[in-house]
């Protein structure tokens, strides 16, 4: 039948209330003779008033477990018939040997009373002892799945995966419909759901989760258990007003009970764990505290994730900074010897000659040094990991680098809507600036060949305007000088020229420290720009346009208009 504590106890109520009823009114009638008084009416009665009690306790959950509360009612009734059924053959019996048979309806009554009463006590001690049985198997699952789940958690070596693994074990268990997990993301205040198991996608879509206690979709359970690093467990979600904003939701999945576990780390609330029930009152103490611990166990697991990660990423960025040391011995040791070389002969032949073209070659060459010396510091500085990152317009970063760059007759193009990315503005300026020298000086006339060489006075310190002009649209060329167009590709953008492009040998080696195909150039420009996106996390590749030109594409962005999305 499936009916309810509430239901199955005012039944009983109302079976001791009729027996009552029936053994008042005895009483009554027999109230001047003290011994029938006493078997006839007060003893059945107390049998029904304690039916009636104990039919209370069954109503308000206190005596029966939830679950088993109808079997209760089904040994009361079971008992009252056998007992009151038993008591016929006796009056047949009387009547087929001609006696009178008196008082029947009586003793029915007093047997029925005294069978409920003992069937309801018998209902009673079986609905508790097969729940002890249920709950030790339940726990001895609870214990299974948590383990199961808990070496998930120290098996994982990627967050998503561990996420995603540790819902797929809870709901492999009878004991749970569904399990999700949502990061807490403190810039927008909101959970975002990232793995689920028992959910459709639809369903997971049309969850909203504020921390915003003033929210109300930040007053429900999920929300508590971020403000307050503390599980939270609702037996009854349609009992909770706090949870009316999903109680919809909640009836489409049959979902009774829910219990949401934070993931706290040493520092940092990293989200929670939401996980489903189909019944009321599903989490007691044991399982919830087992839960809180696994709850902590996945905090702690991200906690080693990222440390891992940034170890990892302290690793490689060793490696890089091992490969500029290099790198700026190169330079220092060649590149800046010879010009140094030279303005020590033309001192020692001005000094020689007094002619002051030999102070003029000496000049040049300091000149270049400088040159040289602003490119390896900047080089040594874009090649630090980015670790501050804010939201961008990649277009208004773009034009201001255009702004800021001898760029002489060449046009910029922006193709399309930019979006914004996470990324650092100064350094993503910076690498703007050097691929549009770049483009700029090794295409302004077709007889000088593509190189990776960026351009002369490199330097931040050093920079002149020369009327940009600014154009919206696809590459193509300008009216005079090159168009250089700066766009978006599947996971990042690009930044391409109409000019005569890199030969596909040379694509590899233009990123290169101190490659250049020209005297003036210092090599440095687009090994800056390398650096710059290696920082970043960002991939760099250089590949042709499908007319002539150089194309630059940057993948690995995050943007933060939901083209594209990762963990930063």
């Amino acid at each position: 039948m499936g009916l309810s504590a509430r239901t199955s106890g005012s039944i009983l109520m109302g079976i001791g209330a009729i027996f009552a009823a029936v053994h008042l009114s005895t009483a009554v009638r027999v109230l001047s003779m003290p011994a029938l008084l006493v078997v006839e009416a007060l003893a059945p009665l107390g049998f029904a008033l304690l039916i009636v009690g104990i039919g209370a306790a069954v109503y308000r959950g206190e005596i029966v477990p939830e679950q088993f509360a109808e079997r209760a009612l089904l040994w009361a009734v079971g008992g009252a018939v056998t007992l009151g059924v038993a008591t016929i053959p006796l009056f047949a019996d009387a009547l087929l040997r001609g006696q009178l048979a008196r008082g029947m309806p009586q003793t029915i009554a007093n047997a029925g009373t005294l069978g409920a009463f003992v069937g309801l006590v018998v209902g009673v001690y079986n609905a508790r002892e097969r729940h002890q049985r249920l709950r030790a198997d339940q726990l001895s699952r609870i214990n299974d799945t948590l383990r199961i789940a808990t070496q998930e958690v120290v098996d994982a070596t990627e967050r998503s995966e561990l996420e995603q693994a540790v819902c797929a074990r809870l709901t492999q268990s009878p004991l749970y419909d569904s399990a999700w997990i949502g990061r807490y993301l403190p810039e927008t205040a909101v959970v975002d759901p990232v793995a689920w198991a028992g959910h459709d996608s639809d369903y997971i879509d049309s969850l909203e989760i504020s921390v915003d206690p003033d929210d109300p979709l930040g007053q429900g359970a999920g929300g508590q258990a971020i403000r307050t690093s503390e599980m939270q467990c609702v037996q009854d979600v349609f009992a909770e007003p706090d949870m009316e904003p999903w109680w919809d939701l909640f009836e489409r999945k049959g979902v009774e009970s829910v219990a949401v576990v934070p993931l706290v780390g040493a520092e940092d609330v990293y989200g929670f764990l939401s996980i489903y029930a189909n019944r009321v009152n599903a989490f007691d103490d044991r399982e919830r505290t087992a839960l809180g611990e696994l709850g902590e166990s996945i905090g702690h697991a991200i906690d080693s994730i990222r440390a891992r990660q940034q170890l990892a990423e302290r690793e490689r960025e060793l490696a890089r900074q091992n490969e500029q040391l290099d790198e700026f011995a190169s330079v220092v040791s060649h590149d800046l010897r010879n010009p140094l070389n030279v303005a020590q002969g033309s001192l020692e032949l001005a000094r020689e000659t007094g002619e002051d073209e030999h102070l003029e070659r000496a000049a040049n060459a300091l000149d270049r040094m400088n040159e040289l010396i602003e490119d390896v510091l900047t080089l040594a500085r874009s090649g630090q990991v980015v670790t501050s990152l804010t939201a961008v317009d990649l277009e208004a970063v773009a034009e201001r680098a255009w702004a800021t760059t001898d760029t002489g007759g060449a046009t910029l193009r922006i193709d399309g809507d930019l979006g914004r990315i996470r990324a650092d503005e100064s350094r993503l300026a910076q690498l703007f600036e050097n691929l549009f020298r770049n483009s700029v000086e090794h295409s302004s006339t077709n007889n000088r060949t593509q190189s990776g060489d960026s351009a002369e006075h490199s330097s931040t310190n050093d920079r002149r305007t020369a009327g940009p002009e600014f154009r919206r649209g696809g590459a193509g060329a300008g009216d005079e000088g090159v168009a250089v167009t700066v766009g978006r590709c599947d996971d990042g953008f690009y930044v391409a020229d109409d000019g005569p492009g890199i030969p596909e040998a040379e694509r590899e080696r233009v990123l290169e420290t101190g490659y250049s195909t020209t005297d003036e150039g210092t090599g440095l420009g687009l090994s800056i720009v390398r650096s710059i996106a290696e920082a970043h996390g960002w991939t760099v590749s250089v590949t042709e346009r499908e007319a002539d030109g150089a194309r630059f594409e940057f993948r690995g962005v995050e943007s933060t208009n939901g083209s594209h999305s990762e963990e930063s």
